[in-house]
């Protein structure tokens, strides 16, 4: 009988090891310091402390190849007037250690590199520059280096907002699902520019402009798994946008929006939106202006014809919680609080989605991008 209990805790021991996973998580940021990388248990939610695999110049988004050999962030440089800037791309080999080695670095054709994404096949790339509202694309080469620029789309327009919408802010761009249309969100101009992909050269055309609602600032989206929705997170009012996706021609259709805080809150602005992998549940950060602790991240349970549902608004403990993601196996969220220079796990419930905190926390110095790597 002792036998049988010993084989059984052993057994048990052994599930348990084999159920926690330990990942690579790599962030991004606004300094000069380079990109970090450090180890998080996602039983646990422990993070070791971060170290730089690579340097860089404001990495401040990021995106890897899904076999996670390359890595790609935006990065800036200095114009030879000495005082403005330039945006960039940077393309990175990611070596057996988790260590990221420089390749190359291309221009972006505008200022203040924001976001970058890949295509569905991994051999385009898209970067969306805020400070002139331009989106340029590249082709992926087979080494992970890439080509000039092979489109630079500029945008037209404004918004009514006085101070944040005097003219184009690109923010995002994404690859559709089917890898036909690439779409990008302007905060300045609240529109969505959708362009025709040609996959053989990274060329972009444009289609259309979807307006948003007026004063949103759409900023970041992510679509349903078939691709036949996209829900668009606006910056300047914080909420979510439905639209219906056409396959065919690219077109989106308006749906509702949804609030993610009480009526009358001044002085919060959205800042990223995730859907999990299951496509149940959608997750959003929310920032204070006014550094007065009310930072946090609502969860929406999306519902069989693509609604929303606010269930839970987390209070995350940080200041400008800029950046987050979920783990793999969905057991944690990760985020970067750019304004407390702290990065900080939370517990995640596969079932419910609901959070909660885990009391884990690193120090990272202007933490603005979070993403995960199976060792």
């Amino acid at each position: 009988m002792k036998q049988l209990f010993k084989i059984a805790f052993v057994g048990l021991v052994c599930c348990q090891i084999l159920s926690a996973e330990r990942l690579q998580l790599y962030i991004g940021n606004g300094s000069s310091e380079g990109i970090s990388k450090a180890l998080l248990d996602t039983d646990t939610g422990v993070i070791s402390e971060p170290r730089i695999v690579s340097p860089a110049v404001v990495p401040n988004f990021l995106v890897f190849s899904q076999n996670k050999q390359f890595c790609y962030s935006t990065n800036r440089s200095k114009h030879s007037d000495g005082r403005s800037s330039l945006g960039g791309v940077s393309a990175y080999l990611r070596t057996a250690d988790g260590t990221l080695v420089f390749l190359q670095s291309r221009l972006t054709g505008g200022k203040g590199a924001c976001h970058v994404s890949l295509d569905r096949t991994g051999t385009c790339l898209f970067s969306a520059n805020y400070g002139n509202g331009k989106v340029s694309s590249y082709k992926v080469k087979v080494d992970g280096t890439l080509s000039p620029a092979v489109s630079v789309m500029e945008h037209k327009g404004k918004g009514p907002h006085p101070h944040r919408q005097k003219g184009p802010h690109a923010h995002s761009a994404y690859a559709s699902v089917d890898n036909k249309f690439v779409y990008a969100a302007d905060l300045g101009t609240d529109s969505i520019e959708v362009y025709s992909l040609d996959v053989r050269s990274a060329e972009l055309k444009s289609v259309t402009t979807v307006a948003c609602p007026p004063g949103s600032g759409p900023r970041h989206m992510c679509f349903s798994q078939d691709g036949s929705r996209l829900y668009v997170l606006n910056e300047l009012k914080p909420s979510i946008t439905l639209f219906e996706c056409d396959a065919t021609t690219g077109g989106l259709t308006l749906g509702k929006t949804t609030p993610l805080l009480e009526k009358g809150v001044k002085d919060i602005t959205s800042s990223e939106i995730r859907m999990s992998d299951d496509g149940n549940f959608i997750y959003a950060a929310n920032r204070d202006l006014k550094n007065q602790g009310r930072d946090s991240i609502s969860v929406l349970v999306v519902d069989a014809n693509g609604s929303l549902k606010l269930v839970q608004t987390i209070p995350v403990g940080v200041w400008m919680p800029r950046h987050f993601d979920i783990t793999p196996d969905g057991k944690m969220l990760i985020l970067a609080g750019q304004k407390s220079n702290a990065v900080l796990a939370f517990h995640r419930d596969p079932v419910t989605g609901i959070l909660k905190t885990s009391g884990n926390r690193i120090a990272v110095k202007n933490p603005m991008w979070i993403g995960f790597v199976r060792p």
